[in-house]
């Protein structure tokens, strides 16, 4: 394992205002969709005319008057907001869309007018616009409850759930998501928990880690700040490949392979990605997924000596073919005569135990 591993805060004024609407509205609507009709999504996206309710009077007159402000102070960015948080109240969706738009330019460092922007688009059923809205917003400012949304659209609107789950996780381990929405997160994570692995039949002479202890406060920071700096980055793989280095060490086994298969998408080249990745995949059972990382990473660079050991542990211990075993270890003793195993057994002695 090569080992290399700006605390969200709430949003500024108005932000009693932004939190609350996002509470009732967006993610009420979103809790509506898991619960109800994810059988058709779209369905609960999208809302025609003749869906919506007339609008009552007294929020018509609210909406015409921030209207006649915004008239006169089209610079005001935190009245733009008031009224497309009326406008997105109303349904009118069209009209909400216009002025988070103004507002997004207005001021490019703001994240609440893309916020409202991913809430609206969602809401015309343009998910993936959506979800490039939210993404713009968390590079500005990283909140729960923007990775919480846009863990939603990725898992069920966009079936990506990999990275949805990755932004759950950041979500759930953010300062700033209160107890309503950790609880939100924890039931899809609940949701995505594979069950758990059957004991090996022998233990393997490795070291990859075997489950996830609690994390102390300063590994938990530490991988706060390396998810910012890969969120902020996104098409750094070092950034990527530092925060998978981080979830292997400590033991977050599918959020490391996230991790890494971002950083395999921008470098796709690179063995001890590869090697790494692969040690994840074998310690949450996809063996077959492992093995094939690791001779990939082998054909990169035939000396590796790690993906090499690696193979044979997986062919040996996991899925019992002692030849493909032997074969790569073997390969790994021509390379290194003296190789050992993490436990200081040599390599040529385990292949002796093979017969």
């Amino acid at each position: 394992m090569n080992t290399t591993a700006n605390t969200p805060t709430r949003p500024d004024v108005p932000a009693r205002a932004l939190a609350v609407f996002l509470a009732l509205c967006f993610l009420s609507m979103l809790f509506a969709a898991l619960a109800g009709n994810f059988g058709n999504p779209r369905q609960n996206a999208q809302r025609t005319p003749e869906q919506t309710a007339a609008m009552p009077a007294g929020m018509e007159n609210n909406i015409g008057m921030l209207m006649q402000r915004a008239a006169r102070e089209p610079d005001n960015l935190n009245l733009l907001m008031e009224l497309t948080e009326a406008l997105v109240a109303a349904q009118s969706w069209d009209a909400a869309e216009t002025f988070a738009k103004r507002g997004v330019t207005l001021n490019t460092q703001d994240h609440r007018p893309l916020y409202l922007l991913g809430v609206i688009l969602h809401n015309k059923g343009q998910h993936k616009e959506a979800a490039e809205a939210f993404e713009r917003a968390i590079a500005i400012e990283s909140t729960a409850p923007l990775h919480y949304s846009l863990g939603v659209l990725l898992t069920y609107f966009l079936q990506d759930p990999q990275h949805g789950l990755e932004h759950f996780t950041i979500a759930l381990n953010a300062p700033d998501a209160d107890e309503e929405l950790k609880q939100a997160i924890r039931r899809e994570l609940n949701k995505r928990s594979s069950p758990a692995q059957t004991e090996k039949a022998a233990p393997a002479p490795q070291a990859a880690p075997g489950g996830q202890p609690p994390l102390s406060r300063e590994t938990a920071q530490k991988i706060t700040e390396l998810e910012k700096a890969a969120l902020r980055n996104p098409r750094d793989a070092a950034a990527w490949t530092n925060l998978g280095n981080l979830y292997f060490d400590a033991g977050m086994k599918k959020e490391a392979i996230s991790a890494y298969e971002r950083s395999l998408q921008l470098a796709p080249d690179d063995p001890n990605v590869l090697t790494d990745m692969g040690i994840m995949h074998r310690d949450t059972g996809n063996f077959a997924r492992a093995i094939e990382c690791f001779r990939k990473a082998s054909t990169l660079n035939p000396r590796h000596e790690n993906a090499l050991f690696n193979q044979g542990v997986v062919f040996y211990y996991d899925l019992g073919q002692k030849e493909e075993a032997e074969r790569a270890w073997r390969r790994l003793l021509e390379i290194n005569p003296g190789a050992r195993a993490p436990d200081g057994q040599p390599v040529s002695e385990m292949i002796k135990h093979l017969h």
